[in-house]
């Protein structure tokens, strides 16, 4: 996303200019600029990984989902909970040779691996289709 470029641009940007000027900084000047570039390249990479590892261990990610595909839509179940989606409200669909990226929204898709379903291609065929 734009956001992540731009802080990746500051980060850059933080160290080129403490090394550029190393020697006319004050320690505390010094300082702020680490931390700034440590803040993009560093620091947040690692609250993001310790988010995703958190939410891994939820219950979301830990129980498998079922993927029922008919004519006009498709159903996704899990534990006790039943969502059906047409094939028009989808906003992207990427198939490739072993994997499909269903996409519902810009940032959320469901990913369908080869190796766990059974009927790959015809469901592939049907969502181009569709």
């Amino acid at each position: 996303r734009m956001s992540g470029i731009i802080g990746l641009v500051i980060s850059l940007a933080a160290i080129v200019v403490l090394v550029a000027r190393y020697g006319s900084w004050s320690g505390l000047q010094k300082f702020i600029l680490l931390v700034l570039f440590l803040l993009f390249t560093v620091i947040q990479p690692l609250l993001l990984l310790q988010k995703t590892q958190m939410q891994l261990k939820t219950e979301a990610f830990t129980l498998p989902m079922h993927y029922e595909f008919e004519e006009t839509s498709f159903v996704i179940s899990q534990k006790d909970s039943r969502e059906a989606f047409k094939y028009t409200d989808i906003r992207k669909a990427v198939i490739h040779k072993n994997v499909m990226y269903i996409y519902m929204t810009a940032v959320s898709a469901f990913v369908i691996p080869r190796s766990q379903c059974e009927k790959y291609d015809e469901i592939a065929e049907l969502i181009r289709k569709r």
